[in-house]
């Protein structure tokens, strides 16, 4: 119920919107002109979608290791990490460290 209007009348802004009534005339949306058309499905837009990026696996990408060099393992990483924090700090403690994991790995 709108305010100022008494109970089953219509408010004065209510009748001011109504089009028959002398109101504001709203747009036909029924036909709109020039409808775009309806977008592709998602999954044609993520197929047809090319970022232009290289992949990891690109031929060239991946460089052969020198013949009769082992690979280099997480622990021999470590290791080196440690003696070279041993070199660094003086601490004989990890100085230890290092030479067992080396000694282990």
């Amino acid at each position: 119920m709108e305010a100022g209007a008494g109970y089953g009348e219509q408010g004065e802004n209510l009748a001011a919107q109504n089009p028959a009534k002398g109101g504001i005339p709203l747009p036909d949306r029924s036909a709109s002109p020039g409808a775009p058309p309806p977008p592709p499905p998602p999954v044609e837009q993520a197929t047809s979608f090319t970022p232009g990026l290289t992949p990891l696996t690109a031929p060239g990408m991946n460089r052969p290791r020198p013949r009769g060099m082992p690979p280099v393992t997480n622990t021999k990483r470590s290791a080196m990490l440690l003696k070279r924090w041993a070199q660094l700090t003086g601490d004989p403690g990890i100085a230890e460290a290092a030479r067992r994991l080396e000694f282990n790995g």
